[in-house]
């Protein structure tokens, strides 16, 4: 997520296997990220890994919701002072890791959608927060998932929704990779049908508000990891690039609105031996490393 006060991109918590896959060990550190080197900031709260980071603009502060503790899914909603979490709202009645929770600045509402509630039970609701009070809408939509790209585009005051991996049916072992493509306006969900990326979830997804595009990078299919990168303006998915990092899923995307690039951190390119630590910045035409 970036931070446009403090000019930085923001890392918190996560997850990565051990002993070849049996465990995984979860983080609770924070880190900043300023266009040259990454800073360590602090450690703070629980580990936890599928959290969603946002920024809320007209009050000029990092939230974050939910995540997975290595036990059980999370609803707590906390607030970032200073480099210190402090949680601000417990809610036990939507408990979610890997959801879609981002900040719509023309309603200033949060939007959530999604997300894993344990095994093989990923919601398929969308919730608003209003303060300290979260309603379940009315409303139909995209079927249930976890782990798919969704962001605010304020430009057209939508909330962007694009894949993920939907709930395991009885009876079959792989769960299936949703490829849809989904706008809300804050009343209605609408699918989008223009051809674009295959099916994935995982995928590292941000927006470029310079240029008024969702980018959406890498992911996973039933196939193994994807390193392509694609647009979408509101009409059009244009793929920018086959090239650049390695494929992977579960990349970190964010847009650097001071530096005009967006800056992708790790993933995992392979189980359970690919978990990666690189960075990469897209400028609009390539993608470059870090050094």
């Amino acid at each position: 997520m970036y931070d446009p006060i403090a000019g930085r991109v923001l890392l918190a918590g996560g997850s990565t296997p051990t002993n070849g896959g049996r465990s995984f060990q979860f983080f609770n550190d924070l880190w900043a990220f300023d266009g040259a080197a990454w800073a360590a900031l602090s450690r703070s709260g629980t580990e936890r890994s599928g959290i969603a980071l946002v920024f809320d603009s007209r009050r000029q502060r990092v939230l974050s919701f939910g995540g997975y503790s290595g036990s059980a899914s999370l609803g707590d909603l906390r607030l970032l002072e200073g480099t210190s979490w402090r949680t601000i709202g417990q809610h036990p009645e939507l408990v979610a890791a890997e959801a879609g929770f981002v900040y719509d600045s023309h309603r200033d509402r949060f939007v959530e959608f999604g997300g894993s509630a344990g095994q093989r039970q990923s919601h398929g609701d969308t919730w608003e927060l209003d303060g300290d009070r979260w309603t379940k809408l009315p409303i139909t939509g995209p079927a249930a998932r976890q782990a798919q790209v969704m962001i605010y585009d304020p430009r057209r005051q939508r909330t962007v929704l694009f894949g993920g991996m939907g709930v395991l049916p009885p009876g079959t072992r792989q769960p299936p990779v949703l490829g849809d493509l989904w706008e809300f306006d804050g009343t209605t969900w609408v699918e989008r049908t223009a051809a674009g990326p295959s099916p994935r979830m995982g995928a590292g997804g941000t927006y470029d508000s310079k240029r008024g595009l969702l980018i959406v990078f890498g992911g996973s299919d039933s196939a193994g990891e994807l390193g392509d990168t694609w647009s979408w303006d509101g009409t059009t998915w244009r793929k920018l690039s086959d090239t650049g990092p390695e494929a992977r899923a579960m990349g970190y995307l964010a847009y650097d609105a001071k530096r005009d690039r967006v800056v992708l951190f790790g993933g995992r390119k392979g189980y359970p031996d690919g978990d990666r630590n690189d960075t990469w910045e897209w400028d609009g035409a390539a993608w470059h490393r870090v050094p």
